[in-house]
């Protein structure tokens, strides 16, 4: 009895704390979204029932971020995959300067994603930008942040960059925990390199790649600060994510109901994306 109250006592300050920072902003934010909670009535918010569902539903601007989201999701995660997948299989082999290698690839995962987009718009910058002035000297000039397809294209390597790292890892590390014998048996029976690593080693895998996957796509969609930094939404609304839209809605126009109710609208929509992530897991034993 004496050891289960330790153990009682030692968890409740970590459950109070987690509780405290997970539960009551979802409270908070259902109840807001049923008022209208704005900079100037916060104390004293009115209920307005489902009225910001509504608003926030039938405005272009949310659907338009939803839109780019679930794009720059798609895109990102696909890319990143096959990427971190190639890097990691080119890397399993012995080879000179491997260590150094895996470790520059790792550099970028290590960046705050503020401070990296910071660092890449000051590249990219049409006056100061080191990539601009190259490319100047062989008579391009081009403009990152002017036209959707440019910008749209920065933004998938810019990510790309920070996180194709972290799918590396994960699928590196899996690589040497698989079984030797399958791998070898496969060799002595005349496979090719691509053989054995299309039929044996990404079957192997696959639960690690279908959990990656999970993981990247969860994270693009709320995909926030590397975008914000980068173009702020820009040009226009056309790079705008959901999380943008959500802060530009809040703490730009201060309408905090509509936020909320949006955020909420979105919850939901990303539960629909993450159920068949977990289904898929699940029939594959990996949960």
């Amino acid at each position: 009895m004496r050891d289960q109250l330790v153990g009682i006592i030692l968890v409740v300050p970590m459950l109070l704390t987690i509780i405290s920072i997970t539960l009551f902003p979802l409270i908070f934010s259902y109840y807001m979204s049923v008022h209208n909670m704005t900079v100037l009535n916060f104390w004293n918010p009115i209920f307005v029932g489902v009225d910001n569902f509504v608003k926030a539903l039938s405005s272009s601007d949310f659907w338009a971020s939803v839109r780019f989201s679930v794009l720059y999701m798609l895109v990102t995660a696909s890319a990143e995959l096959l990427l971190g997948l190639f890097l990691s299989l080119f890397l399993e082999r012995t080879m000179k300067g491997k260590r150094l290698v895996v470790s520059l690839i790792l550099i970028p995962m290590a960046i705050a994603p503020a401070l990296f987009g910071i660092m890449i718009k000051l590249m990219l910058n049409e006056f100061i930008g080191l990539i601009p002035y190259l490319l100047r000297q062989i008579g391009i000039r081009m403009h990152f942040f002017s036209d959707f397809p440019i910008v749209f294209t920065v933004l998938v390597v810019t990510d790309m960059i920070q996180w194709t790292p972290f799918v590396f890892i994960i699928l590196y590390a899996a690589l040497h925990s698989l079984p030797r014998e399958p791998i070898e048996a496969a060799y002595i029976d005349g496979a090719s390199g691509w053989q054995v690593i299309r039929y044996v080693k990404i079957p192997m895998l696959w639960k690690i790649i279908a959990l990656v996957t999970v993981f990247r796509v969860m994270d693009a969609l709320r995909a926030f600060d590397t975008i914000y930094v980068l173009t702020g939404g820009g040009p226009g609304i056309s790079t705008t994510t959901v999380s943008i839209n959500i802060f530009k809605v809040a703490l730009i126009r201060g309408d905090f109901g509509l936020a909320a109710a949006s955020t909420v609208i979105f919850f939901y929509l990303s539960m629909v994306v993450l159920s068949f992530g977990l289904r898929t897991l699940r029939r594959g034993g990996v949960l």
